[in-house]
């Protein structure tokens, strides 16, 4: 029986076959492009709690050993408070050490209306490098999630972006074909990864902008 979500090929289908064909599927990243964030929020939190050093908290949080284990699965989220609170030398409550570790995002809303009006035309996946905690905090509380057809996340991958097999994953959910791809990442040096992938990329520098190149492209915002 054909998939009538797919074309002869196996590749994902736009929703309007009007569309440019270059693209089926464009790829978001999640964390500062759709769905913004800030460790320090947290880092300052604890800090002020337990009259610490907030940078240390901060790199802790943010690019630490522990975090990576983390964001690649590794480890579950009862051992990353262990590990984070003995590193710190801090003792709170699980529940309130979660509620705090959470609690720094906010929506792009502009972000947001572009990727719900490219879901009209296009397939849309979601890529990030994210922890189980963050992850399950943003899908209930920010119903953008949702508009996605494939969610690709590390921690359930077992590799961080710039790993090739967290990239491989995303084409071969997409069908294999590389070149349908779009991708759109904050970060540059995830951006050239993914171009040396042979997936054509955008760096994510603003809704306003990150349209602007769309249109260039011929896709269909």
């Amino acid at each position: 029986m054909r998939d009538e979500g797919r074309d002869d090929e196996g590749r994902p289908r736009p929703h309007d076959e009007k569309v440019n064909k270059k693209y089926y599927v464009i790829v978001f990243d999640l964390g500062n492009t759709i769905i913004r964030f800030d460790h320090s929020i947290s880092a300052k939190k604890i800090a002020n709690l337990f009259k610490l050093d907030s940078k240390k908290i901060y790199d802790t949080f943010f690019d630490s050993e522990i975090t990576r284990a983390f964001e690649k699965g590794e480890i579950s989220p009862k051992e990353f408070y262990r590990r984070t609170s003995l590193f710190l030398g801090v003792k709170m409550p699980y529940k309130d050490f979660v509620a705090i570790w959470n609690d720094i995002f906010w929506e792009d809303k502009e972000a947001c209306d572009l990727a719900r009006q490219l879901k009209k035309s296009y397939k849309l996946f979601l890529l990030s490098n994210v922890n189980r905690l963050h992850f399950e905090h943003i899908e209930k509380k920010f119903d953008i999630i949702k508009i996605f057809d494939e969610i690709i996340l590390s921690y359930l991958v077992g590799a961080t972006k710039p790993d090739r097999l967290i990239f491989e994953d995303v084409i071969r959910r997409a069908g294999g074909d590389r070149s349908s791809l779009l991708y759109i990442d904050d970060r540059e040096d995830l951006i050239r990864e993914a171009i040396s992938l042979g997936i054509d990329s955008i760096r994510f520098e603003g809704a306003a902008k990150l349209r602007e190149v769309m249109m260039v492209k011929g896709i269909a915002v």
